[in-house]
């Protein structure tokens, strides 16, 4: 009776080890994300499993409909929401960056410089005579073959 009783000891041990590393943080991870999906309200920044950022515009009981662009609007489940995230410092920074340099911008090009773009993409495009020898030197290979091709098998006869 000693052995059965040492085997029923380490399977509880290894069960409570199992609750302790898989069962208990998967319900407080479940539980942190049915909170976050209470938490859900219009305007929140979040996203998707599938890494889609939105803005949250209606809320369903159980769909949320994301802005993702302009006048862009996608519904999906509460549960495919990831994490409700904070539009950082940095990306309004960057949008000021772009804008800068779509000012800049010139409309009118100089009739000079395009004239001596127009020159260089021609010489580009002749072929230059170092070309033209390892054309003439190459061997030229005949397609057609002189062998015949072997014929279909024939049908067996009744």
């Amino acid at each position: 009776m000693g052995g059965g009783a040492g085997i029923i000891v380490w399977i509880l041990f290894f069960v409570v080890i199992f609750y302790f590393l898989a069962i208990r943080p998967q319900r407080r991870q479940k539980q942190a994300h049915a909170s976050m999906e209470r938490m859900l309200k219009k305007g929140d920044e979040v996203v998707t499993i599938g890494g889609l950022f939105g803005t949250v515009s209606r809320i369903g009981d159980e769909w949320v409909e994301l802005e993702i662009a302009k006048r862009t609007k996608v519904r999906f489940m509460k549960r495919a929401i990831s994490s409700i995230t904070e539009i950082s410092e940095d990306d309004d920074e960057d949008d000021e960056l772009i804008e800068a340099a779509d000012e800049d911008v010139v409309d009118v090009a100089d009739e000079d410089v395009v004239d001596e773009a127009d020159e260089d993409w021609v010489e580009e495009d002749e072929p230059t005579e170092d070309v033209e020898e390892d054309v003439a030197d190459a061997d030229v290979v005949d397609d057609e073959t002189t062998e015949e091709e072997p014929a279909a098998p024939e049908a067996p006869k009744a």
